[in-house]
């Protein structure tokens, strides 16, 4: 069958033609931003006027499996192209597609340090450590630290006030701080400026004297406008519930208070603000008699949660009157000291790395960022490099995909590469997980506040939203969308779920749905209860005897397998109905009955349960593929003790040989 041409929507048309500004594009999950991405690469590199040559464009993206997925799917669309209107430029843009740029930013990153190393004296050699690898160096480098720091004379008595009463293992306790703050500085762009900034803040006499101060004030009127956020809400609740006189209480004890501290604050008067939360007199919380049970308790439990909170903003250093007098310069000294071990922490584990000529993630994006820096700019103003301007001439259109799990350094890189208008940035701040590895969702929504809607009066920047779902039908997407309409909001997640983040269904999706699709719902929710086993006698144990099998021989995740598995049977007609629904096969392009095929069962984690799902789903009759990974025979060190028992067993075994060589077994280089 002849591969079908795209059907653009119009946000996607828009995002693909638009020309003369950065364009940043929102796009909710399975709007099609790849085809997106990939479609805009294809239109610009089919104008030979814009972009003469495919590797005048950089893609850079997440994962190496998206990089080749967005390899793949250019090529399939300047085939598609070509097979309807052969053109001599795009045959030679299919040729050299496999020398473009399009890799993680990483990738990206290690070929221009590869390239430009004797600008960063660098030895070209260099490896890159891995994740199990990076532990143990970093876990050397602390052990040496804190060796350093008790042999330094002027450090030994603010060190014992640092570690006093403190939890001192190395793996989890205090001093794992240290590994922590270097993490957390790998995405600072100047750690250098971070240190001495602390210090600052450290030596002054009233740290809240400086910007410091003000931070601290915002962090409290976020709190408070969260506590509001919660009050308010119980308030609705009790409101839908019972009369206006059994509400009463709660606006004039509960949310009050809050809201005069709030006003305080947007007027100016912090001090007041501050007298309020110190005189604060926690209120009693009741449970509305005119309510039923459930409701009753879950506006208690809220209500009391907010007012609990609110107390205790009276224990934040800036509200506190003590603080400053009783452990201000006891904090002022244990902040330098930590400061002085991290920054020693960072050289031990730098001249590590050295010695052994290679290099993490960090360093990848650290260096690309010094070369592509000018040598004379600074934190106000920041020029590019030679470098960066050579770049600059070779990319004239750079894509970022998932742009949301971006952090500091990675911008900035970005800033020195594109002299501007010709970025595409891809994401959805909803599905940023990886703050925990650095990612700073905060800059995806900082850069939504200076884009406009309006192509013509976009200065900042263009702003497309894509929420054209592929994936999912009416009734699922009009679930999603009513649960994150009530709990994403910009006073707890910094952006609201409005209008342009509601998910639809693609208009030809649509048209394929089967009539009774909506009959019934189409979203289930079991609860599955585990009543415990009472206590009886042996009479009573011997009467029941005939009864159900005992319960406590089934483990609950077994339970739910069982429950799953009868359930998939009944939705395909495996007990002799009929299947429940037809789905839409894109492929035949017709409607047929759902198969098992069709469905998918997601976990968390398959680790120990992917094993009791595949038994109960076979017992049951229910064909299984499951792909789990076993991810603690993917640890280096255990792969390497793998291997090496594979070469003792066979020692013409080449493969496992040199993963033997290379190991720590052997230390034999690459070279």
């Amino acid at each position: 069958m002849a591969e079908r041409k795209i059907k653009w929507t119009d946000q996607q048309k828009r995002a693909i033609k638009a020309r003369g500004s950065d364009i940043l594009v929102t796009a909710s999950a399975g709007t099609g931003k790849t085809a997106v991405l990939s479609g805009r690469c294809v239109n610009i590199v089919s104008d030979k006027s814009i972009c003469p040559d495919v590797r005048n464009i950089l893609v850079l993206t997440f994962t190496e499996a998206a990089a080749e997925q967005m390899r793949s799917r250019i090529t399939e669309q300047l085939q598609e192209i070509l097979r309807q209107k052969p053109d001599s430029h795009l045959r030679r843009q299919l040729m050299l597609l496999q020398g473009a740029d399009i890799s993680t930013i990483h990738s990206f990153c290690k070929r221009l340090i590869t390239e430009y190393f004797y600008k960063l004296d660098l030895d070209p050699t260099f490896g890159i450590i891995d994740s199990d690898e990076q532990k143990l160096l970093k876990a050397e480098a602390l052990e040496k630290t804190i060796d350093w720091a008790w042999q330094q004379s002027d450090f030994k008595a603010a060190l014992e006030k640092l570690l006093y009463r403190r939890n001192l293992r190395t793996n989890d306790g205090f001093l794992a701080n240290i590994i922590t703050i270097s993490d957390f500085l790998d995405g600072v762009v100047y750690r250098q400026d971070w240190y001495e900034k602390a210090i600052q803040y450290a030596e002054a006499v009233n740290p809240f004297a400086t910007d410091i101060g003000q931070k601290q004030k915002q962090i409290v009127a976020d709190k408070l406008q969260h506590i509001l956020n919660r009050l308010q809400y119980a308030q609705e609740l009790v409101e839908k519930k019972a009369t206006t006189d059994q509400t009463e209480w709660l606006r004039e004890t509960h949310i009050k208070p809050v809201a005069e501290c709030i006003e305080l604050i947007n007027s100016g008067q912090w001090d007041k603000c501050v007298e309020a939360i110190r005189n604060y007199d926690k209120p009693k919380t009741y449970k509305p008699k005119a309510l039923s049970g459930p409701v009753a308790e879950l506006l208690q439990k809220t209500a009391k949660e907010a007012v609990d909170d609110f107390e205790k903003l009276s224990h934040f250093a800036i509200i506190s009157p003590d603080y400053l007098e009783t452990l201000g310069s006891l904090a002022g000294l244990q902040t330098k000291i930590l400061v002085e071990l991290v920054k020693k922490f960072v050289q031990l584990y730098s001249q590590t790395k050295r010695t052994l000529n290679c290099l993490d993630f960090a360093d990848l994006e650290h260096y690309a960022l010094r070369l592509l820096t000018d040598e004379d700019s600074s934190l106000e103003k920041v020029k590019p490099s030679e470098t960066a301007l050579m770049l600059r001439d070779r990319y004239k259109y750079i894509f970022v995909d998932e742009y949301q799990d971006i952090n500091s350094v990675q911008q900035r890189i970005l800033e020195m590469l594109s002299p501007g208008g010709n970025i595409l940035e891809v994401g959805d701040v909803k599905q940023s997980i990886y703050a925990f590895r650095g990612a700073q969702p905060d800059i995806f929504l900082e850069q939504l506040k200076q884009v406009s809607d309006q192509e013509e009066n976009a200065p900042g920047g263009l702003r497309v939203d894509l929420n054209y779902n592929f994936r999912s039908n009416r009734g699922i997407l009009d679930f999603v969308n009513r649960i994150f309409s009530r709990i994403m909001t910009a006073s707890f997640t910094k952006i609201d779920y409005d209008e342009s983040a509601h998910l639809r269904p693609a208009p030809e999706d649509e048209k394929h749905d089967s009539p009774s699709a909506y009959d019934k719902p189409v979203v289930e929710f079991h609860i599955l209860d585990q009543i415990e086993k009472a206590h009886s006698s042996p009479d009573e144990n011997n009467e029941k005897s005939d009864g159900p099998e005992d319960s406590s021989l089934v483990t609950s995740r077994q339970r739910q397998a069982a429950m799953i598995a009868r359930r998939i049977r009944r939705m395909v007609g495996a007990d002799g109905g009929r299947p429940e629904f037809q789905i839409y096969d894109k492929q035949r392009e017709v409607l047929r009955d759902v198969q098992y095929s069709d469905i998918v069962v997601l976990m968390r984690s398959l680790a120990k349960k992917a094993n009791d799902y595949i038994e109960i789903f076979r017992l049951a009759g229910v064909p299984v593929s499951c792909q789990a990974t076993a991810g603690y025979f993917q640890a280096t060190e255990i792969s390497d003790v793998l291997c090496l028992l594979k070469v003792l067993d066979n020692p013409q075994r080449d493969i496992e040989l040199a993963s033997v060589l290379r190991s720590p077994f052997f230390n034999v280089s690459d070279t």
